[in-house]
């Protein structure tokens, strides 16, 4: 289990993104009040289950990016990337409302400015554009991800793409309908989890 100084620790930061994560965590505490932004039994561990499980892909992928993150909810994972990494432009799509101005308040209150952009729409409804990254926690299927996003990927996009133990099924199936190549990564956060990095990816 990681809490606040694991994190800190595990991912090197700097005190001022450490007291940027305390003012997110406090406005989620704050707004879980009114509605449900996460399940509320993972609340109390919000540094693993939400934090570090984000956390981990920024440390995959590296810095500079440009990310669309699809289903994004509370924020997770793009706007830990978003706070961990002062160069990357950050795409969050979330078609509920609701989710869409706790996103836009906790963007204001940390001042992540023009690099974040807050989309209140399905992620289908978007203009084609390219991404270097293309992440989704807890969303859907492997498949129905590739479908929805394969407008936003190009030849060197990476689909960074958190899963739970079921993840060999998920590529089973994705794979009859999608050629890709792809390689996994355990999950810090959970043993049976795997992050798939997959590149390559187009309709057969």
């Amino acid at each position: 289990m990681i809490d606040r100084d694991g994190f800190a620790a595990r991912f090197d930061v700097s005190r001022e993104t450490l007291d940027q994560l305390d003012t997110y965590a406090a406005l989620l505490a704050e707004w879980q009040q009114r509605m449900n932004l996460v399940g509320p039994s993972t609340l109390p561990q919000l540094w693993d289950r939400h934090f570090a499980d984000s956390a981990q892909l920024f440390d995959v992928a590296g810095r500079g990016r440009s990310w669309l993150d699809v289903g994004t909810g509370a924020g997770f994972p793009g706007l830990i990337v978003a706070i961990l990494d002062p160069t990357a432009r950050v795409l969050l799509v979330e078609s509920i409302a609701k989710k869409c101005r706790f996103l836009e308040h906790v963007a204001n209150s940390l001042a992540l400015g023009p690099r974040v952009t807050i989309a209140n729409q399905r992620v289908e409804s978007l203009p084609p554009q390219k991404f270097d990254i293309v992440t989704a926690r807890a969303l859907a299927a492997l498949e129905q991800l590739y479908d929805w996003c394969l407008p936003f990927a190009g030849s060197g996009t990476h689909w960074l793409l958190p899963k739970g133990a079921r993840f060999a099924d998920e590529l089973a199936t994705a794979s009859k309908r999608f050629g890709f190549d792809y390689r996994l990564v355990e999950s810090i956060t959970d043993p049976a989890a795997r992050i798939i990095i997959a590149t390559g990816v187009r309709r057969r």
